[in-house]
Formats: structure tokens, C-alpha cells, sequence
């Protein structure tokens, strides 16, 4: 083991010289002894999980080998482990920035010079390295050396420490953060001002926003005036203070605000000072502190707008646990997440939160079988989707918690977490999570479609809709309906095809059901799913809400219990991620978390997170599916993400039995030219079936094949599509090539050995075609063509040569032969063998050339005996 410690109850300077200590030295861990100072533990409430760190009480009796000292050279300020620690250590270190201690106690390595605070030594080193730092990094030491320097006024500021203050705003210290949390020491001029700004502190709403605003004044010159605001504004703890203070002949004015409705930057800027959004100032030459105020006043409703609240910053959708899940499951799915917590479920209810801290001291236990509701806290504070940001953090910051859920309309939408807040203030300090959201809008709309379930259905379907609901009320588990149906509802197109989800247990759900109904129950544990078969042939899917999580790209994902907007999350597009509750009370209720209403009235296919095809490639032919059938458009970004995922290869690593599936599905639509050319434009054809290259003249070829094909099916009673296109595709390709392609995506034998014969006549035939020869002469070439064969040769034909083909196949289907081989062997006198079957095949092609009636086969067949005979003589 190796460890970073401060003293005893640590400050800033203690605590921020472990964290640049550990930047130096990343292979140690930081310690905390005894009970931080007020401001660090109401920093460390937040930003905590920013930066790990062990107490004394998690230290095991492992040997520590190096161990590095930070802000004291004394042991008796150390804590007590860590002074036993210290007598076997073979490896120390000590930065100190307190040079006249008269006892140095700790021996070792040691740099110990004077400058205002340890964290300024440090630094210079971490500059020296060319170690970077982000801006909450900076923030943290630069919080460090305001405080221990008296804000740069104490006698022991150095030049080095203001350098390391200027190197920190270089990388984006944060002064409304250093000012949250530092303590200021006034003189008596400021205390003066300060309890003047006290006595004549008003509160006033504009606008709606909360705004609170004093003044004062002196006929003497005060310095540190923003001093004196940022201590009003943090003992007050409001969201918006403008201190307006006259020194003699002057007037300053002042802002500060955490509120991300305020723009205080905007404001003072105005008036001729500067800052930024949240602190600023400017000074007056006028002494007339109404006039002033009055100015502000009025200026100040220009710069409000409506900054950032719960729902612009929260986590969704929500990983959560259920009361009933054991520790030891809970455990495993953050230890797979990374999840330091989660909220806990019992009877559709939000009933605690369990915490990563506390599912390992209950592993560590041995009580990996416990219910996880033994272990959560059900200390609940929650918020609305509208609640500000700076409400938010307040509310982490008074009930040290790490998370707040999130709650509209009863249902869990979101969660806050440290990382969030984190997030909302240093944006470019902390990565956002790499499965970012692709639709706009987090806000979540309820409405009521219970008219349109009524008048838009049978009545048999709206009834057994309504008794779902009731079994659900019966059993207390939510039901919803979801996905296609409820997308066609609003789209006005009829769609029956009901899928089921129920929270927390689908199984229990659909046995029950099954029982009521008299239907047939089959179940597929595994996935959490059930069918409902009925005797009429009527199907209902139902299935566990649950959350996906793929193990390693394309590979088919494993399941979890989860909530409905989990459950809707992991689907393929928004307009498919909508859900109807059944429930008697919220019956017709539709919930849209992602947009899909809107997404369906742009007429946009928009997919839900952006690592959606690298999951599921397969999805890539889905959104073509889709924009083809409802004549939608790939929304931009979404298009984006398709062609890259084809581009990188996840195509090719998906098996082809799945590719084949959805690709049958494209062929089956309406208008697969359409879609064909749009998955050539996305680069999925070249992909998929190698060698194969998209070109005006193949369009042209599947265009005339797809306006063949529909005849072709009624004529024939079916047609495989897939194959059709195959012909096409692979006519040019070598056996090698043929052979992957057979391989991957299961052609059969027949179809290989009927292409690579097809596609040596498919010119000259398709020529007689054209030319309107004889029936015979096409039949002659075609007769043992496949009905996908004949599909083949439409793809070389005009609208009129296959008008021709057309009355060609119709004809042959007619043509029929009195006379066949058993009569011509028994009337004939002659023998079974080649000869039966050339005659048999004359006779065919004369009549379905129409050169003879059912009447004339008789004569026909004599006469060509006859010239055979004759032929046969004279060639002896």
C-alpha cells in the first residue's frame, strides 16, 4: 500500500495538496484523518466521488511501503494510525509550507519551504512535469491558496503563490466556486459595510426570478468590496445578491449568482463594468444610490432567461434495484455498470436509495443473500423536472447525499448525481458518459389518448386492452402497452399486434392473464417473456420491463428487470419508444420520454443514444425499413452514426442468418427499390454482400424486377424476393466469392448450381424475349427455370417484353396434351425411351405455339414418327 495524508481535520490546503500530491505520484492513495473542515465537507458532499480517497477506519493491517506527508512536518498532527504507519514506512515524503515549526518531527524526505500554502509547492512541480490539470482541479487549489493566504493578503503570500493562482486561472479556475467556499477574514471598514449590506438586504421577484439587492455607503474609501459581497452572498445562501455600495465619491456595484436564470455578466456589462455571467462589477462616478439602484433594477429583467434545471442535467434512464433483489445481485449489476448507486423499487414506489459504500460493507459481511431493502436508505429527497440547478446542489449539499431522483407525474424519470452537477458546471472538466442521448428533448409528455383507443379500434381490442389493465390492477403490477401499435395508433394505421410490458414481473403477469382468458401460456424464461395464444389465432406478447446490456458490440444482448423507460430506452427509434398504460386508473394514458410524438409529426426516424448500431447494426436496415414504409427521413445525426458503424464494420460482425432476416424484411416492403438504394447510399450493399457494386444499371435491372414480381407472385402462389435479388447481385461473381456469400448467408445448393446456369443464357433469352419469338423458342430455354428464375429474367426486360413473358407463362400453364407417353407407347407401337420424349416435347411446343388444335395431336404425332423414320433410313 501506498498513501497521500494530510493532518488531522482537514482544510483546503490539506486536503488540495492530497489531490496534487496524487497527480505526481498517481500511484498512491489519498487519506483522510478525522473530520474535514465545515467548507471541505460541504465541498467533498459534492464532489466526493470526483476524488476518491480512504479514512483511517477503511486501513487494513496491509504494509504500507512509501508514504508522502502533505501541509504538516509534525507527527502529533497526524492521526493516530497513521503515526504507527509512520514508525514502519520505508519510504517518506514531506511538503510542508510551514518552515518555522519549532518541531519537524516527521523525518524523510522533505520540502519544506515558505510560501502561503503547501499547495503552491506542489504546483510548481506539477508545471514542471507538464502534468495537466482540468478546471475543477484548478478550482480545488485555488481554493486552497485564497484561503490560506487571506484571499493573498496575509503577510506570507509569496510571488510563487500568486504565480500558481495565475497558472490556475490558465486552466479554468472557477472564482463563484473558490468564492462558495472560502472563508473571508474583514477588517473594520468592510465589517461596517457588511452589517449595513445586512440591515438593508431586500428580497424582490422579477419576472419570476428571485433577485435580493443592498446598499450602502461610506464617505471613505473601503477596499475588498467584492470581498464583502461574496461573504454576504455565501452567509445569506441566496441564489442572487447585487450589493450596490458609494465609497466617497463612487459607487460599485456588485453581483454574484449561482442561478443559471441570471446573466450578471450581461448586466454589469451594461453599465460599464466586466466579469462573467455569474460575478461582476463596475464602479460609478456618481453618488446617488437610489438612481443607481433604480437603473439596475430596470436593466436587470433583460438578463434573465431560464438557465439550467433537473431535467436538463439529470441521468436517464434510471438503473434501478428492487426491494426484494438480494444484496449480492445488486452488486453485480454496478460492479458491471459502474453505478455508485441506485434507487430502490418496492410496489411501483421509489422506497430508498442503496449506495456502492453500502453494498460493499454488506459483501464484505457475508450478506450477499440479504434483501437489498435492509441495507438502503430511505432518507428520500427528491425533485420535480423543473427544479433549478442551484436548488438542486443546495439540497445535496444541506442532506449529504450523492444522488436525487428525479420524479414527474408519480413516475421515476431521472436521477442527479454528483457527477451531474459536476457536468452542469465544468463542462469540459468531466466527460460526458460516451452513450450520449441523439434525441432533443428530455421533456417528458403525458397525454391522454383514450378516445383514439376507442374510436380507432375494434371494440373486441379497446375491451381486452382495458381487461389487461384490470389484471394488473388485480396483481399490482404496472401495464403498458408499447412500441408499433402504439406508433400506428397515431399514425392512424391499422395495427393489432399487441407487446406487452409489465413492470417487475411479466411472467406472474401472463399466467395470470392466461388463466383469466383461457388462453395458452408459453413461456421464454430466459428473455422474461410469455405469448398468450388464443383459440381463434389472436396473439399477445407480454414481456418484463427490462434494460439491455451488450457485453461486446453486435453480439445479441443479455436482459435485466428494469422500468418502462428503461424497457423503452433500449428500443431501436423514438417513434417506436412510446408506451400506453393500461391500468384502470391511468388507462389511455400515453407517456413519451424521448420525443417520439414529435418525432412522428416531423416525420423523422431518429434513433434513441448514439451508440445505437454499434449495438445492434441490424438496426442500420431497420431505419431504412422504416423511412420506406411510412415515407419518413433519417434524421441527420442518426444517418451519421449508420454510415459510420458500416464504415468501422459492425456489419461484418454481425452473423448473417440476423442480416438476412432484416434484409427479407426490406424486400417485403412496398417499394424496395427505394429502400435498396438507400442502403447502397449508406454503403450497406457492398458490405454485406462483397463484390457487389450498386450501379445505375443494377437500379435499373431491381426496378424491373420488383414491378414483375407482384404479378409473379400471384402467378406462381409465391416467390422468395431474397432470391431474386440474389440473381441480380451475384451474377457476376466467381465461385470463390459465391461460396462466402452461400456460406454466410445459408443459399442453397439448387439456387448456386440454377445461377451459375441462368446467367450464361440470361442474354440471348432475354433477347428472345424482346424479339417476340416463338413460345416454343423461350420454352426450350427456360423450361426448368424456377419461378425466381423467370423473376431474373424480368429484371432484362421493358414493361412490354415482359407483358410478353407474362402471356408466355400463362399460356405454358394452359397448354395441355391429350396425348401422353403411356398412349403413345400403346397406340404407336412404340418403345419407352428418348424417343417418347422428344415427341412429347414437339407436341408441347406445336401447341403452345398454337400451329395445332387438341383434334390435330393424333396427325401431328404420325407424321413426325413418320419423318423420323425417314430420316432414320436415310442415314443407313
Amino acid at each position: 500500500m501506498r498513501l497521500i495524508v494530510g493532518h488531522k481535520n482537514p482544510d483546503f490546503d490539506c486536503f488540495a495538496s492530497c489531490i496534487a500530491a496524487k497527480k505526481l505520484f498517481p500511484d498512491h492513495t489519498v487519506l483522510l484523518s478525522g473530520i474535514p473542515q465545515q467548507n471541505l465537507a460541504q465541498y467533498l458532499s459534492i464532489y466526493e466521488e470526483r476524488y476518491p480517497f480512504l479514512t483511517e477506519r477503511d486501513l487494513s493491517e496491509e504494509v504500507v511501503d512509501s508514504l508522502i506527508v502533505v501541509d504538516t512536518a509534525s507527527k502529533e498532527r497526524l492521526g493516530e494510525r497513521v503515526q504507527m504507519i509512520l514508525e514502519k514506512v520505508s519510504e517518506l515524503r514531506v511538503f510542508d509550507h510551514h518552515p518555522d515549526i519549532k518541531e519537524i518531527s516527521i523525518k524523510g524526505e522533505r520540502k519544506i519551504e515558505n510560501v502561503g500554502a503547501t499547495v503552491t509547492l506542489l504546483l510548481e512541480e506539477i508545471r514542471k512535469r507538464n502534468i495537466q490539470i482540468d478546471s475543477i482541479e484548478a478550482t480545488l487549489f485555488a481554493i486552497a491558496i485564497y484561503e490560506d493566504t487571506g484571499n493573498l493578503l496575509y503577510t506570507t503570500t509569496t510571488v510563487r503563490d500568486i504565480e500558481a493562482i495565475k497558472y490556475l486561472f490558465q486552466n479554468g479556475a472557477n472564482l463563484i466556486e473558490v468564492s462558495d467556499f472560502i472563508k473571508y477574514d474583514l477588517n473594520y471598514d468592510q465589517k461596517m459595510i457588511f452589517e449595513s449590506l445586512i440591515s438593508n438586504l431586500e428580497t424582490l421577484q422579477i419576472d419570476g426570478v428571485t433577485v435580493n439587492v443592498s446598499v450602502a455607503e461610506t464617505d471613505k474609501f473601503v477596499g475588498g468590496l467584492n470581498a464583502v459581497t461574496s461573504k454576504l452572498w455565501y452567509l445569506e445562501g441566496v441564489e442572487t445578491l447585487i450589493c450596490i455600495i458609494r465609497t466617497g465619491k463612487k459607487t460599485h456595484v456588485i453581483g454574484r449568482t449561482s442561478s443559471n436564470d441570471v446573466d450578471i455578466g450581461g448586466l454589469i456589462s451594461e453599465l460599464g463594468g466586466g466579469g462573467h455571467r455569474k460575478a461582476a462589477s463596475c464602479t460609478l462616478n456618481t453618488q446617488d444610490l437610489s438612481e443607481v439602484k433604480r437603473i439596475v433594477l430596470e436593466s436587470l429583467r433583460k438578463y434573465l432567461n431560464t438557465g439550467l434545471c433537473a431535467k436538463d442535467m439529470m441521468s436517464f434512464p434510471v438503473r434501478v434495484a428492487y426491494a426484494e433483489m438480494t444484496t449480492g445481485e445488486v452488486n453485480k449489476i454496478m460492479e458491471r455498470t459502474g453505478h455508485n448507486g441506485m434507487p430502490v423499487i418496492e410496489g411501483n414506489k421509489l422506497v430508498g436509495i442503496v449506495t456502492k459504500k453500502a453494498v460493499d460493507r454488506a459483501m464484505n459481511h457475508g450478506l450477499q443473500n440479504a434483501p437489498v431493502r435492509s441495507i438502503m436508505s430511505s432518507k428520500l429527497v427528491v425533485v420535480s423536472p423543473e427544479t433549478p440547478l442551484s436548488k438542486v446542489r443546495q439540497l445535496m449539499i444541506e442532506n449529504d447525499i450523492g444522488r436525487i431522483p428525479v420524479i414527474d407525474h408519480g413516475i421515476l424519470v431521472g436521477i442527479i448525481t454528483r457527477t451531474d452537477i459536476m457536468r452542469a458546471s465544468f463542462s469540459d472538466a468531466v466527460k460526458r458518459l460516451p452513450r450520449k442521448t441523439v434525441h432533443e428533448s428530455t421533456q417528458i409528455i403525458f397525454s391522454d389518448v383514450r378516445e383514439l383507443l376507442i374510436s380507432n379500434l375494434p371494440k373486441r381490442v379497446t375491451d381486452l386492452l382495458r381487461t389487461l389493465g384490470r389484471f394488473g390492477d388485480e396483481i399490482k403490477l404496472p401495464v403498458y402497452i408499447v412500441g408499433g401499435f402504439v406508433r400506428d395508433l397515431l399514425m392512424g394505421n391499422p395495427n393489432y399486434d399487441m407487446d406487452i410490458v409489465v413492470e417487475r414481473d411479466g411472467l406472474a403477469f401472463a399466467e395470470y392473464a392466461a388463466t383469466q382468458l383461457g388462453a395458452k401460456l408459453v413461456k421464454y424464461e430466459k428473455f422474461l417473456t410469455a405469448s398468450l395464444f388464443f383459440k381463434d389465432g389472436f396473439r399477445i406478447d407480454v414481456a418484463t420491463a427490462r434494460t439491455e446490456y451488450y457485453e461486446s458490440p453486435t453480439e445479441l444482448p443479455q436482459v435485466e428487470v428494469s422500468t418502462i423507460k428503461k424497457d423503452l430506452y433500449r428500443r431501436d427509434f423514438t417513434i417506436n419508444a412510446m408506451a400506453i398504460k393500461l391500468n384502470t386508473q391511468s388507462f389511455g394514458t400515453l407517456i413519451d420520454f424521448f420525443g417520439a410524438k414529435r418525432d412522428l409529426e416531423s416525420k423523422l426516424i431518429r434513433c434513441l443514444h448514439t451508440l445505437s448500431f454499434v449495438e445492434d447494426p441490424t438496426r442500420i436496415l431497420r431505419a431504412v425499413r422504416f423511412e420506406t414504409r411510412f415515407g419518413f427521413k433519417i434524421e441527420l445525426q442518426t444517418s451519421q452514426l449508420m454510415l459510420q458503424a458500416v464504415q468501422q464494420g459492425y456489419l461484418e460482425r454481425v452473423t448473417g442468418q440476423r442480416l438476412r432476416q432484416e434484409f427479407e424484411k426490406i424486400l417485403n416492403e412496398k417499394d424496395p427499390p427505394v429502400a435498396l438504394k438507400r442502403l447502397s447510399e449508406f454503403e450497406v450493399i457492398k458490405r454485406m454482400f462483397p463484390g457487389v457494386f450498386y450501379t445505375s444499371a443494377m437500379e435499373e435491372k431491381l426496378r424491373s424486377a420488383f414491378y414483375f414480381i407482384p404479378w409473379a407472385e400471384d402467378f406462381f402462389g409465391s416467390i422468395d424476393r431474397f432470391y431474386v435479388v440474389m440473381f441480380v447481385f451475384l451474377e457476376y461473381h466467381g465461385d470463390t466469392a459465391l461460396d462466402q456469400i452461400k456460406e454466410r448467408y445459408g443459399l442453397s445448393n439448387s439456387f448456386i448450381t440454377e445461377l451459375k446456369l441462368v446467367r450464361k443464357m440470361i442474354v440471348p433469352l432475354s433477347k428472345i424475349v424482346s424479339s417476340r419469338l416463338n413460345f416454343s423458342d423461350i420454352h426450350k430455354i427456360s423450361k426448368d427455370f424456377t419461378p425466381e428464375a423467370y423473376c431474373y429474367l424480368s429484371s432484362y426486360l421493358d414493361m412490354e417484353s415482359q407483358a410478353y413473358l407474362k402471356e408466355f407463362l400463362q399460356r405454358k400453364k394452359a397448354t395441355k396434351t391429350k396425348i401422353d407417353g403411356h398412349s403413345l407407347v400403346k397406340n404407336f407401337g412404340l418403345k419407352a425411351g428418348r424417343i417418347v420424349g422428344e415427341i412429347l416435347e414437339e407436341l408441347f411446343c406445336a401447341k403452345l405455339d398454337g400451329i395445332i388444335t387438341d383434334d390435330q395431336e393424333e396427325e401431328f404425332v404420325k407424321k413426325f414418327i413418320n419423318e423420323k423414320t425417314s430420316s432414320k433410313a436415310l442415314e443407313r
